[in-house]
């Protein structure tokens, strides 16, 4: 019996590896997006992340004379927090903000843009790509911060109102002076400018229990609760001058300057005599009656009363910035927060 003669084959090598160089070339494109493609995702993460930080900071820059943000400050604070945060060159590269960076879209805003190229502490580096003729790339990321009147302050805020003329509202600078708690005799029979905030549970005072030991926590270190433009808050009848004093001198001791009688700007302290209150428009009511709040502001204590309770303790007007949040305020107490 004949054979039949099997077909002739061709050989196969040499298709196999040109189907295999152009499969490689296909896996090391994938590769090379998918390392990359991480890497530039985690440094946008990291730019957006130091832009945040750096706008904040430099939002906080505001002169407690104007409550407008003092450029060259604002500058210096955000230049220094970026610095603080890295983004990925070849590897983790501390941040460089440009002067030319920063701009001041309002007198209260500022914005702020971080970049990675080779002018601002080089650029990202790429690793597979690379072999794609794509070495490395310039990324950048934004943020704008902003500080405007508080309408909700939840931190520090001391348990006196000093009352606003409706016509003649607060002045700054050290020859305007306004009484945050009257002395005995005052022209509010039974009421000394004295507030009854509401039980809280957080911070130094948690759950005091009221009376004159909440007085004596809450002048020395500030109410840890959110209080709101428009809170009705029950006034603390009678003039308190044991918790009171007892209060302001633990917060005057704790105070790096306690010389008496000067002005702010001579102050070389650390803030513990810069105390931050509400504001109402009239304390003529009597017994514990509530007030309205109308603002927030801030004042630096000249000097401390040692007469007993029949002295008025009296503050210079100031801006400051406060943890709550912006907008709908009325005074000078600032948040600041990102709005973009």
């Amino acid at each position: 019996m004949r054979r039949v003669p099997e077909a002739k084959q061709r050989p196969q090598r040499g298709v196999v590896l040109i189907w295999l160089a152009f499969f490689m070339v296909f896996m090391l494109g994938f590769v090379a997006l998918g390392i990359d493609t991480a890497k530039v995702m985690a440094t946008r993460t990291q730019l957006q992340n130091a832009a945040d930080a750096a706008a904040l900071a430099g939002a906080s820059a505001l002169d407690l004379t104007t409550g407008k943000l003092m450029p060259d400050t604002s500058l210096a604070r955000a230049q220094f927090n970026a610095a603080q945060n890295v983004a990925f060159t070849s590897g983790p590269t501390p941040i460089v903000l440009l002067a030319g960076d920063v701009t001041f879209p309002a007198q209260n805003e500022i914005q702020v843009i971080v970049r990675r190229n080779p002018a601002a502490g080089g650029s990202m580096i790429t690793h597979v790509a690379q072999v794609l003729g794509i070495t490395s790339l310039d990324l950048s990321a934004s943020a704008t911060a902003i500080a405007e009147s508080s309408g909700t302050v939840c931190e520090g805020l001391v348990p006196m109102a000093p009352v606003e003329d409706p016509v003649i509202p607060f002045q700054t600078g050290c020859s305007h002076t306004y009484s945050l708690k009257v002395g005995a005799g005052g022209n509010t029979p039974g009421n000394f400018q004295l507030l009854d905030f509401p039980n809280c549970d957080e911070g130094p005072c948690a759950n005091v229990g009221g009376g004159a030991a909440q007085i004596r926590c809450e002048v020395a270190n500030g109410y840890s609760c959110c209080v709101d433009i428009g809170d009705m808050v029950p006034t603390q009848p009678g003039n308190k001058v044991g918790p009171f004093s007892q209060g302001l001198n633990d917060r005057w001791s704790r105070d790096t300057d306690q010389r008496v009688g000067i002005c702010y700007e001579d102050y070389k302290g650390n803030g513990q005599r810069v105390v931050l209150v509400p504001k109402i428009q009239t304390f003529d009511v009597s017994g514990k009656k509530p007030v309205k709040i109308t603002g927030f502001s801030a004042f630096f204590l000249q000097t401390k009363p040692t007469g007993g309770g029949s002295q008025t303790l009296i503050g210079q007007f100031l801006y400051t910035v406060v943890p709550g949040s912006g907008g709908g305020g009325h005074g000078t107490l600032f948040s600041i927060r990102l709005i973009k």
